[in-house]
């Protein structure tokens, strides 16, 4: 994998770095095949699942793009600096604000006016905040598995679950589902087990496969066993911390309208972020350009077992919108 992952070019960067963000030591990395190429910067999934271990799957992308991986507070790298003692507020609003100082932070170092950011799953709960609080930092904001309003969608999640549990004649699926009734959930560990069905039902991707978790945190280069370990410890951490808000969680408590473009690539398929859910809310929004692309047969991380697929949206869609900011700046 180090192979795969080394960057050649002499226009190119990688680096990871500490950098204090709202008070506290928060892990960036920044990888691309050319510094002066655009800035995307991914806000992961979760609460609390870095991306810095899948760095591989986004390796096509460093091509085009300078490729900014932060572990937000409470996952990865940031967790393992401060631990659950150090890790100070966990909200979204903390976390939001977080956001917009690394996307600063980031536009300073890379010599940058503005930044692609683009959201995926519990990122989308960040991101759609951040661009409308800073639209100057940010050239479109790009969602995947994107979340809406999580007591609508959760029973949709899993009725579609339950359908697809017998479709597959998965009568132990059926029974455990049955068992744990529709959503909402008092406790994380209760939907932890409706979570858990959608990744052993779910037929895997089509096109592509997902990275193997544990593979991926072990052996990738630069990421010792102690940050395996805080790695999966950060999950059960920041998830228990933020299960309350994250349930609670409606797009629509946000102002309808954007000054930044709205794009959205979302699988057909995805269980978790019910496409019909954001169907209905992307009809809602206003902004400068907005789009919503969905993938047939593809699900909730399509962007980890397809990024190819992903890579060819952004160069279509994006790059063209980049240029027109940077002409209009």
């Amino acid at each position: 994998m180090a192979r795969v992952l080394e960057i050649r070019s002499d226009a190119g960067i990688d680096e990871g770095r500490f950098v204090r963000i709202g008070g506290i030591d928060q892990w960036i990395q920044v990888r691309g095949e050319d510094r002066g190429n655009p800035v995307l910067l991914v806000l992961h999934g979760g609460p609390g699942v870095s991306y810095v271990p899948f760095a591989s799957a986004f390796r096509s992308w460093e091509k085009d793009f300078t490729v900014v991986h932060w572990d937000q507070r409470g996952a990865g790298k940031t967790f393992g600096r401060n631990g659950k003692s150090g890790s100070g507020e966990m909200s979204i609003d903390r976390m939001v604000e977080d956001g917009v100082e690394v996307a600063e932070w980031v536009c300073r170092h890379l010599k940058q006016s503005k930044v692609v950011l683009f959201c995926h799953s519990w990122g989308t709960i960040l991101g759609l905040p951040m661009v409308q609080r800073r639209p100057d930092l940010f050239h479109a904001y790009v969602g995947t598995g994107q979340v809406v309003a999580m007591a609508k969608s959760e029973p949709i999640s899993y009725d579609l679950l339950l359908e697809q549990a017998r479709e597959g004649c998965n009568d132990k699926a059926v029974r455990a589902l049955e068992q744990l009734g529709r959503p909402p959930y008092p406790n994380m560990r209760t939907w932890m087990m409706k979570q858990r069905l959608i990744m052993l039902t779910s037929p895997p991707p089509k096109s592509g496969k997902l990275p193997d978790i544990f593979t991926s945190a072990v052996f990738t280069p630069g990421y010792p066993l102690r940050d395996a370990y805080h790695w999966m410890v950060a999950f059960n951490f920041s998830l228990s911390h933020l299960y309350e808000s994250f349930m609670s969680y409606d797009a629509a408590e946000l102002p309808p309208t954007f000054q930044t473009p709205i794009l959205i690539f979302q699988g057909a398929d995805d269980i978790q972020a019910p496409t019909a859910t954001v169907e209905e809310y992307f009809a809602t929004i206003e902004a400068p350009q907005k789009l919503l692309v969905k993938f047939p047969e593809e699900g909730h991380t399509a962007v980890l077992s397809n990024p190819d697929l992903f890579l060819q949206e952004l160069r279509r869609h994006v790059c063209p919108l980049i240029s027109a900011s940077v002409s209009f700046s």
